[in-house]
């Protein structure tokens, strides 16, 4: 449903319209809130629901805003406060600090009833954890590749998981005066170091940081998994959404190939 004055009204809003760019590009501005629609809404609210009642300590989180059904979504809709702050490419060591202190906070919060999704990336997090495997219709090459990172990990008995968000590197957003800001949760269950991972290998592939900051992350044998399975994420996601296109997959694993040659 696209975005009326019933919702806006919904959110106790009036005002202006005002698109924003990012992310997927379909949040916009009304006074001082920011709205963006929900695929799934049962997901949505879980998700709002943490962040609602989170009291960050060292960062800032866009606190949701409550309709008056008493919901966070209306209608197909989610709003939250709007906070200042830009993306800043690379800034690892910065961004690694503020997804401790958030990690810290999500550390407590019970995900027994955590929602089950079926997106790409619901499905490259599963891929990455060896619970789902590859599907059959990707090319063979496609193939070949991500199997040949999911031979160099195996899963343990024991990892300490919790609730984590796995796109932080352009997710943190800077100010000069107030604390980064952490936006757009995408949520999946995993250890940190996994969360930590995602985050140095996308500033690497995608943002242009130098391949030595992966030594930011600790030299040691549960760090280099997280990178593997990290890198699989990413790549399996790229297949998914390349839809058979294996040059356009391709692509994407260039971008990340320096990385798994440095980790060997």
């Amino acid at each position: 449903m696209g975005l009326s004055e019933e919702i806006i009204n919904s959110f106790h809003l009036s005002g202006d319209i005002v698109p924003l760019s990012g992310g997927q590009n379909t949040s916009v501005r009304v006074s001082n809130a920011v709205l963006k629609p929900v695929d799934d809404i049962q997901h949505s609210e879980w998700l709002l629901n943490i962040i609602y009642n989170i009291i960050p300590q060292g960062y800032r989180v866009s606190k949701p805003i409550r309709s008056k059904y008493g919901t966070f979504v209306s209608r197909g809709w989610a709003c939250t406060q709007y906070e200042v702050g830009k993306d800043v490419k690379g800034r690892i060591e910065e961004k690694l600090l503020v997804s401790k202190l958030f990690h810290r906070d999500l550390s407590s919060i019970d995900f027994g009833n955590f929602p089950h999704t079926d997106n790409p990336w619901s499905k490259g997090h599963r891929i990455a954890w060896q619970i789902d495997e590859l599907p059959g219709e990707l090319p063979r090459e496609t193939q070949e590749i991500i199997n040949k990172l999911l031979s160099r990990v195996s899963l343990k008995e024991h990892y300490k998981m919790q609730i984590v968000h796995s796109d932080l590197s352009g997710n943190i957003l800077f100010d000069h005066v107030l604390s980064p800001l952490v936006i757009d949760f995408s949520p999946t269950i995993a250890p940190v170091e996994y969360a930590e991972a995602i985050l140095v290998c996308d500033c690497i592939a995608w943002q242009g940081s130098n391949i030595s900051e992966i030594d930011l992350l600790p030299d040691n044998e549960l760090y280099k998994e997280m990178i593997i399975r990290a890198i699989i994420f990413r790549l399996s996601v790229s297949a998914i959404f390349s839809n058979g296109d294996y040059l356009k997959f391709f692509q994407e694993y260039q971008a990340f190939k320096s990385i798994i040659e440095y980790i060997k």
